[in-house]
């Protein structure tokens, strides 16, 4: 039974991971959308991975 569980929450995991990276994608789109050329090459990377993994906030909220 512990082994299943184990099992349920690395699939869950992963899960989180691949949509997170899709989000991550998404959120970039977006920036590269509104903001100057610096800031799609120097800033908007670090704030798209930011919200990617947390992706869940920002879409609850």
């Amino acid at each position: 039974m512990k082994d299943i569980f184990n099992s349920f929450l690395g699939i869950l995991a992963w899960l989180y991971a691949i949509m997170s990276q899709i989000m991550t994608v998404i959120f970039f789109v977006q920036y590269c959308k509104i903001d100057p050329l610096w800031e799609v090459l120097l800033i908007d990377p670090i704030l798209s991975e930011i919200k990617g993994i947390l992706w869940i906030v920002f879409i609850w909220f």
